[in-house]
Parts: C-alpha cells; sequence; structure tokens
C-alpha cells in the first residue's frame, strides 16, 4: 500500500509517500508524475521518501528516472538513504536535515497517571 500526497505550492511541487513503493503504485506514482510535471516549469519538484520503508527494482528505476530528470530526492532511514546515493552515485545525497514527521497517533512521551491518554 502506498499513499500519495501531493504539496504544491508556488516554489515546489512535493510528492509526499507513506509506505511501500511497489507493484502497481509504481506506475500511479509515475503518472502523477508526468501529469503534475506539465505545470511545473520553473518550481522545484520533490520526491519526499521519509516514510516509505520498501522500494521494488520497478520502484527504483522510476526514482532513478525521476532523479535524472532534476527530482530531488529526501529520506532519513538508512535503506532509503543508501538506494538514493545508489541511485544518483553521490554519497551523502539521500540525506536531509529535517526530523521525520511524528505519527500522529504516536504519544511524544510516556503517560504515567493511570489513565488512558485516549480518554477525558
Amino acid at each position: 500500500m502506498l499513499k500519495i500526497t501531493i504539496h504544491d505550492s508556488a516554489s515546489e511541487l512535493r510528492f509526499r509517500l507513506e509506505g511501500r513503493l511497489s507493484g502497481p503504485w509504481v506506475p500511479e506514482l509515475r503518472q502523477c508524475w508526468l501529469t503534475a510535471a506539465s505545470i511545473t516549469e520553473g518550481r522545484r519538484t520533490v520526491l519526499d521518501l521519509r516514510e516509505v520503508d520498501f522500494v521494488d527494482p520497478e520502484g527504483q528505476s522510476l526514482m532513478a528516472e525521476m532523479c535524472h530528470r532534476g527530482v530531488c530526492l529526501l529520506a532519513v532511514t538508512p535503506l532509503i538513504q543508501s538506494l538514493i546515493e545508489e541511485i544518483s552515485h553521490t554519497p551523502g545525497y539521500g540525506t536531509v536535515e529535517e526530523k521525520p514527521a511524528r505519527r500522529p497517533d504516536a504519544l511524544a512521551y510516556p503517560h504515567t497517571s493511570g489513565r488512558d491518554p485516549r480518554t477525558l
């Protein structure tokens, strides 16, 4: 399963992926990218892979194509960083300074009051 969220701003077009870039999701991402590429002239395009946990060979091929056509690839996990470095032939290319986004269902700190934190 893959969730594709498109963030469109005046300065950049960002594809935020969550899940697995594999199987039928690869052509889906390709179609989204090619459709959007027709209207992104002069803006940076970013493929945000910070929430991706698996990429199959077809997904890697698409990432390589996107990278070679000027799309910036972002990652934080060692696995995805190494894929990006391999694709771009540039050590350190797959790193970002930003911290990964927190999941909305994750607790920021342990709850010690004895109550269930989901209830009022």
